[in-house]
């Protein structure tokens, strides 16, 4: 059955996770998915504009000075019916919609909406300007309930898709995964390796951005720059469960959550309020403060299924819906 939404969404989107997570609405008929702000544009000069045009140093002289050129042909799209328009941005997308094209789009657009999906904490980003925000756009969502709730904002949860996953020889198979930034949290990601070793399981952990004088765990590798979202996803694939450290302050749920919902996966983490969530799955979700060796010895062999039912309601569809229905109020 084809997807009607009330609007055509056109999404400035991202790569990374965003090729996966958004996967399921990239090819329907009412959606314009663009990967990157260059990609309505083909040869070097014509990218080399679209950089100069938001590049922060041309703009203290002269505000995007390509405008003329560069704003007609992004995000390009074409659209069969004639349902209004709805323009996407993420948070990650700043460069573009804190200049005046937002401005632009209202005028060449009569009865365009704008939408901003913040997709991280808004404490992360020190330049992000919420009254200014709020000027822009028709609705402003947040991924993190709290922070929803704090800042009078839309709460959704970052979307998931299903997508096919290599089985990449070259990747050992492991039972506990992490992947991410050191931040303030290394010090727990050690700790669950050392408990984790101690109980005889293989770990596969990745930490980037150890800063230069903390101590290090042989068996970790400490990478110098990100993996791929693919590789990422491929090192998932070959593990039994997948540890999630919340940075601080957030209690939104994470993508590593939906990994372990999408591949049946089981996850540790140390998201308490998961226990009051939708998602939380009494098989599958186990509480780091509540984690020994004994205890992950016994369940980590047992294979976990998650409901389908659950996995198809972390499908990006559902963000547009919810984005519909928002907007006719």
């Amino acid at each position: 059955m084809t997807e009607e939404f009330d609007y055509n969404y056109v999404i400035a989107g991202r790569p990374g996770y965003y090729q996966a997570g958004y996967k399921d609405i990239m090819d329907l008929p009412q959606v314009s998915w663009h990967s990157s702000h260059y990609s309505g544009f083909k040869t070097f000069w014509e990218k080399q504009a679209v950089l100069w045009n938001f590049a922060k140093i041309p703009n203290r002289i002269i505000k995007v000075p390509f405008a003329r050129y560069v704003f007609p042909r992004l995000y390009p799209h074409n659209f069969p019916n004639g349902k209004p328009l709805c323009f996407l941005f993420f948070g990650n997308t700043h460069k573009v919609y804190r200049s005046n094209y937002t401005d632009y789009l209202r005028k060449t657009y009569p009865g365009v909406r704008l939408v901003l999906f913040l997709q991280d904490l808004i404490s992360r980003h020190y330049s992000f300007d919420l009254d200014e925000a709020r000027s822009k756009f028709d609705l402003i969502i947040s991924y993190d309930r709290g922070e929803a709730q704090r800042e009078g904002l839309l709460f959704h949860p970052t979307p998931m898709s299903r997508v096919e996953i290599n089985d990449n020889p070259e990747i050992p198979s492991s039972d506990v995964y992490f992947c991410g930034h050191a931040k303030s949290r290394y010090h727990q990601v050690h700790e669950v390796f050392q408990l984790c070793t101690k109980a005889g399981l293989k770990c596969d952990f990745n930490i980037l951005g150890m800063p230069v004088h903390a101590g290090r765990l042989n068996g970790i590798r400490y990478l110098s720059k990100p993996i791929s979202y693919t590789e990422n996803l491929e090192r998932m694939y070959k593990s039994r469960c997948i540890l999630e450290i919340m940075q601080d302050g957030a209690d939104g749920h994470t993508p590593r959550l939906w990994e372990s919902i999408i591949y049946d996966k089981h996850l540790i983490t140390n998201n308490s309020a998961i226990k009051d969530s939708p998602f939380f799955h009494s098989d599958g979700n186990h509480l780091l403060s509540s984690l020994t060796p004994e205890g992950i010895k016994a369940w980590i062999a047992q294979p976990v299924r998650y409901p389908e039912e659950l996995k198809d309601s972390l499908s990006p569809r559902h963000l547009l819906h919810f984005i519909d229905q928002q907007l006719s109020r």
